[in-house]
């Protein structure tokens, strides 16, 4: 055995060498031993050359379908469709931009235009999005990742260490939250975990600062949370801001001893702190704020989210606490529940929530424990609709604007704390009676659930190799006993940790309390393992096929639109086609939305209806070009076939209109519902007619002009037109009109006209003209302004600090020499 000599002539063991050197330097430890977890569970993307992305389930609709292959299947995971259909699309496109030097103010291949620069989503100025903008993209999502996991895990290890639980309650707490549900089911969006990881850390430093009372804990603070606030969802935003003024109520309210910072100073320096980082990122909160007004995901939104499908959560999905798998999971194409599978997961451990009932019927540090119960009972309340509860929640201004369901995230984090408390209790206590009367919860917990589960149609055989290896053809009766047996693996281990600790020596108890927080990790890797697809980049990337060429070599025609599930909206981006549909945030008006209805009466993504008032605003939105599935015909519907091939059909589109025209015929209606009547009617032909309100006319008579118009440049914010008018008349640029567009006519200012209810439209003399549209994004200069003060305010505070610290570490010496 390798062995060292000591500075007294002894003789150590070099692994006794390097465990005393671990325990000197408890938190670099920690910090190690968080990044060996992130890397057992990422190490196929971070050093396997795999790319973190749901990209394949792609190949399960045209024009990819004919492509797929059975070994895609393991790459497939439905609930992740948003990622290849927006998220993914999105950094592409900003990265691009960026890496042009073109402000991103604008998306021109969304719907008709959109903001781009407002979609909060797009999380411009995160720490988190860095690598995405300067790092290989398929690399960077894996890093990004990483980066996200070990932050989460560290940050609740420190928040655990503040509350003087000890190394190993800290590390189990933050192996527990780094991979508990919310961070694993969401973790390919990005924009969740950026949010979501920052609450440990947040709750840390307010705890610093209820505790000790010192500004240099405030000030970082504000940067703590001007991270979350760049994080890009505002939903997750809302909730970690609104438990963190809870914890620290509730802290105040009921002080512990070791609490020296006076209470008003607290609560001043934690608000004060919140105040300024969320001022220091007004540059893009104010955007997103005011480009949400009047959408229509704001409206689905009201009242906690429940105009979507998902918000509705089963009661019975507190089931997922136990056994996350009792229904399946998407990524083995397994449904169940009643909802899907993000939305209803509350999965933080078995071991976790073991503790946790430990330490919710242990006597002791209530005073601590109680916002976390306060906060955890919060998470399981509000998602499951308990009355009185989420009725109160939905009325608490912001809160009431978001999707609460999500508030879930607070019960994993709460129980990802108390267990650590319970972890404490059982190496203090290993001979209490009460924790093992938890084992035996425990225990009764897998008999009330197997005796719950009908057995029809399950094996031992199937049982057990769905234990060892998850498959993708059992039945309900065997995931639902597999999630039991799991649930009792890690019962028995429990019971071996509490044994081990009740020998009472200081290294049983350092074994028990090292045992439990690998028996936590394992559990976690276990569960997460899977879900995040992580394949070859050649395997889960779609290739391009023969009929997204042809609308390649066509992209000047006009823009696309996928009929069904073709070609899913916004992964069009990337190739450089311009697409009518889109889920871009924030969504679009609900002037676009109720035209849209015509399409698809739920999903500004799917045109699932192809009639003449569907083929009208089309049109009016300028779509050419029609891809679908290669078995469907539509020539009965007045499209004709433009490309046939087998992996896809492309048809044209008869009625759409020029990028740019001056319309024949004007339409007026007297209502919204009118413009809509008109558009929607057999008789108005997007190429020549033009639908107006009557509230746009202004003194302008009713008429169409004539004369021709065109592009002649076009850049991320700026479009020309060269028009010649035989009349005066109105010039329509086929895009959408949104708050910020202004145009000048020959270089003097002009008042757009709102046409077709959402393109833009401009009143145009007779003769040569040049037309400019502009578009500033509105809020920014405003945002940055406040953005700068608040920068300028921290800068200050900084100053200020480092000043003092200066003059006190002067002073003793100046005692010296007197």
């Amino acid at each position: 055995m390798l062995r060292l000599r000591e500075g007294d002539g002894s003789v150590m063991p070099l692994w006794a060498r390097a465990a005393r050197s671990l325990a000197a330097h408890q938190h670099r430890t920690a910090a190690g031993l968080f990044a060996l977890l992130v890397l057992a569970y990422l190490w196929p993307v971070l050093i396997g050359g795999n790319v973190l992305l749901p990209s394949a389930l792609l190949y399960g609709q045209p024009p990819w379908a004919s492509g797929m292959t059975s070994a895609m299947f393991r790459y497939f995971n439905g609930d992740l469709a948003d990622v290849p259909g927006t998220y993914h699309p999105w950094a592409v496109l900003a990265r691009q931009m960026i890496h042009e030097g073109t402000f991103p103010a604008w998306n021109p291949f969304a719907f008709a235009g959109t903001q781009l620069f407002a979609n909060s989503q797009l999380a411009w100025l995160s720490p988190f999005s860095l690598p995405l903008w300067i790092l290989p993209l398929n690399y960077a999502f894996g890093v990004t990742a990483a980066l996200k996991l070990w932050l989460a895990g560290f940050g609740t290890y420190l928040f655990v260490r503040e509350l003087r639980l000890g190394f190993w309650p800290a590390l189990l707490a933050g192996i527990s939250f780094a991979l508990c549900a919310f961070n694993v089911v969401w973790l390919t969006y990005g924009v969740f975990v950026s949010v979501s990881v920052m609450l440990p850390w947040t709750f840390w430093l307010a705890e610093r600062i209820i505790r000790r009372g010192r500004a240099i804990d405030a000030l970082a603070l504000v940067a703590v949370v001007a991270v979350l606030q760049a994080g890009g969802h505002p939903g997750t935003q809302v909730h970690i801001l609104a438990a963190l003024a809870l914890y620290v109520v509730v802290r105040l309210l009921f002080p512990t001893a070791e609490d020296h910072g006076g209470r008003l100073r607290a609560l001043g320096l934690v608000a004060g702190a919140v105040a300024l980082g969320t001022l220091l990122l007004a540059v893009v909160l104010l955007p997103a704020q005011q480009a949400s007004v009047d959408t229509a995901g704001a409206v689905l939104r009201k009242n906690g989210g429940a105009g979507f499908r998902g918000s509705h959560v089963p009661v019975d999905a507190i089931r997922t606490a136990l056994f996350p798998d009792w229904w399946g999971r998407p990524s083995e194409q397994l449904y169940g529940g009643g909802s899907n599978y993000r939305e209803r997961t509350f999965y933080a451990g078995v071991l976790p929530l073991l503790l946790a009932m430990i330490a919710l019927v242990s006597p002791s540090r209530w005073r601590t424990k109680a916002p976390l119960l306060l906060l955890g009972a919060l998470g399981v309340a509000v998602p499951l609709r308990a009355p009185g509860v989420f009725d109160a929640v939905v009325h608490v201004p912001l809160l009431g604007a978001v999707q609460d369901q999500r508030m879930l995230l607070l019960f994993l984090f709460a129980t990802a704390i108390l267990a650590a408390f319970g972890l404490r209790t059982v190496l203090d206590e290993p001979r209490a009676r009460r924790t093992w009367a938890i084992v035996g919860v425990g225990v009764l917990a897998v008999v009330v659930a197997a005796l719950s589960t009908s057995t029809a149609g399950a094996t031992a055989q199937d049982v057990a190799r769905e234990v060892l290896h998850r498959a993708r053809d059992v039945g309900p009766a065997t995931l639902a006993l597999a999630s039991v047996a799991w649930w009792l693996i890690f019962v028995v281990a429990f019971a071996g940790v509490l044994l081990l600790a009740r020998r009472g020596t200081t290294r049983a108890r350092l074994l028990a309390g090292g045992l439990a927080a690998l028996l936590v990790a394992f559990d976690l890797l276990h569960f997460a393992h899977g879900y995040n697809p992580m394949g070859p980049a050649r395997v889960v990337i779609p290739q391009t096929t023969p009929a997204i060429t042809y609308m390649q070599r066509h992209v000047g025609d006009g823009r696309i639109g996928g009929l069904a599930d073709a070609m899913q909206a916004d992964w069009s981006t990337m190739y450089g086609l311009r697409d009518v549909r889109g889920r871009d945030a924030p969504q679009p008006s609900l002037r676009f939305a109720h035209m849209w209805s015509a399409l698809d009466p739920l999903d500004t993504a799917l045109i699932t209806r192809l009639s003449r008032a569907s083929l009208n605003v089309l049109g009016l939105l300028g779509a050419r070009l029609l891809l679908a599935g290669p078995d469907i015909d539509l020539s009965s519907n007045g499209v004709r076939v433009a490309y046939s091939g087998a992996d896809a059909a492309v048809y044209r589109n008869p009625f759409a209109v020029q990028r740019a025209f001056v319309p024949q015929r004007m339409r007026v209606a007297r209502s919204d519902n009118g413009e809509l009547l008109v558009a929607f009617g057999r008789s108005f032909d997007p190429r020549r007619d033009v639908v107006v309100r009557d509230t746009e006319l202004g003194t302008h008579p009713p008429l169409a002009g004539e004369g021709n118009v065109r592009v002649v440049r076009e850049e991320n914010a700026h479009v020309r037109l060269r028009a010649h008018l035989r009349r005066t008349g109105l010039v329509v640029l086929d895009d959408q009109l949104t708050p910020g567009w202004s145009v000048r006519v020959d270089g003097r200012p002009a008042r757009p006209i709102r046409s077709d209810i959402v393109l833009r439209g401009v009143w145009v003399p007779a003769g040569d003209h040049t037309i400019d549209w502009e578009y500033r994004v509105p809020g920014l200069r405003l945002g940055a302004a406040l953005s700068a003060t608040a920068l300028a305010i921290v800068f200050a505070w900084a100053i200020l600090l480092w000043t003092r610290r200066r003059s006190a570490a002067r002073r003793p010496g100046e005692r010296a020499l007197q």
